[in-house]
């Protein structure tokens, strides 16, 4: 599917459906992706209506400010953002906008964590979205490079968020999981949820 037509297929989605969080959310990544800033900002302030504590959206809305040159306010978001993200366990969007920050010559909010450094030094196992050192998955939860990854970078406690979630995925998104197109679409939000 062309990134026009998925911008169609999501814009449908948010107008059917204002409540529709994913839909907003995968439209203002998809008018950043195209650089149409303007719009990307609009989308994913209303991704964040509906839910102020959406990490990668604050993070996508940071880079649509800094790119549209509103520096002062895109920092005062990326600085809360990345406050927020770290006390929820969001380690990868965290991290990216950190690296935004010192990119503009900024020092991001001073984030520390003795239990992670500790499980880490130990060489435990230590998931790569919480970051904590929690029980990993025994198997793959699926056949394939992206299952491999899950397993080994993935903590039980993660997955079982994603699963959750998937649900909301699947079922907000009307996929047809027997076609191309509605798992690209999974494996997409799978990848931006578990940051792999």
């Amino acid at each position: 599917m062309e990134n026009e037509d998925k911008i169609e297929l999501f814009r449908s989605m948010a107008e059917s459906d204002p409540g529709n969080e994913l839909a907003h959310f995968s439209l203002g990544k998809l008018y950043k992706e195209a650089g149409r800033l303007e719009e990307a900002e609009a989308s994913l302030k209303c991704c964040l209506e509906l839910n102020h504590d959406h990490s990668v959206a604050r993070q996508f809305l940071g880079e649509s400010l800094l790119a549209l040159g509103r520096k002062p306010e895109a920092i005062e978001l990326l600085e809360a953002s990345i406050i927020l993200a770290h006390e929820r366990g969001e380690f990868m969007p965290r991290d990216a906008m950190c690296g935004l920050l010192k990119e503009y010559g900024i020092e991001p909010p001073a984030l520390t964590s003795a239990e992670d450094t500790d499980a880490i030094e130990a060489g435990e196992f230590v998931c790569k979205r919480c970051r904590k050192a929690r029980p990993g998955l025994d198997e793959p939860p699926f056949s394939g490079e992206l299952g491999a990854a899950v397993q080994e970078d993935i903590c039980v406690d993660c997955w079982k968020e994603w699963i959750a979630m998937s649900i909301k995925v699947i079922n907000e998104f009307r996929l047809n999981m027997a076609t191309p197109e509605a798992n690209e679409i999974y494996e997409t939000n799978l990848r931006e949820f578990l940051g792999l």
